[in-house]
């Protein structure tokens, strides 16, 4: 009923739970987000899924913002059973913040207004759009043109050196001059 793999595109998230039609979920746990931490942050954080996953399963629960008094019942009862430390919200900051690399900041009104200042750092090449939720709000209210001010610099590959041995080219040396 539950399928759990790793996703090497997540990158905001530590882990999700999709719902899908017929009572099975799937459990992504975010590689770059985890990868880096303690075991300790992905077990924790394939438990909090799996809560969502239970939910859904035993109660059809499909409300994965939803942390409400089922789940943290659940959270509060498995911390205490296991000694854990499964929260609702994941504390990986400066993980997120390294994969936001391609940044843009909009020339309107609202570059002067906080808490964004206007600006929107994602970790893909994709520029604020019609497809945000928030966008058309944006674009009534302040009405700016998004300009990208920031990428990722780009990776070259390294030639590598060439070791020639010298004992192997003495032979093909005197190989060719047969």
């Amino acid at each position: 009923m539950v399928e759990v793999r790793w996703s090497t595109r997540m990158s905001r998230c530590a882990g999700t739970c999709t719902f899908k039609p017929g009572g099975y979920c799937t459990i992504a746990l975010s590689e770059p987000l985890l990868k880096f931490r303690p075991k300790s942050d992905m077990i924790e954080t394939l438990l909090h899924e799996m809560i969502h996953a239970y939910l859904f399963i035993t109660q059809r629960n499909t409300d994965r913002d939803g942390h409400g008094p089922e789940f943290l019942y659940e959270a509060d009862r498995i911390n205490k059973l296991a000694n854990v430390n499964i929260t609702v919200y994941h504390s990986f900051h400066t993980e997120v913040d390294y994969y936001l690399t391609h940044v843009w900041q909009c020339n309107g009104i609202c570059q002067d207004k906080p808490p964004y200042f206007g600006i929107v750092k994602r970790s893909m090449n994709r520029p604020p759009q019609h497809a945000d939720p928030w966008f058309d709000e944006h674009q009534r209210t302040c009405g700016g043109t998004f300009i990208k001010i920031h990428s990722p610099e780009l990776k070259t590959k390294r030639k590598q050196k060439v070791q020639t041995n010298t004992l192997l080219n003495y032979f093909n040396d005197k190989k060719q001059r047969r």
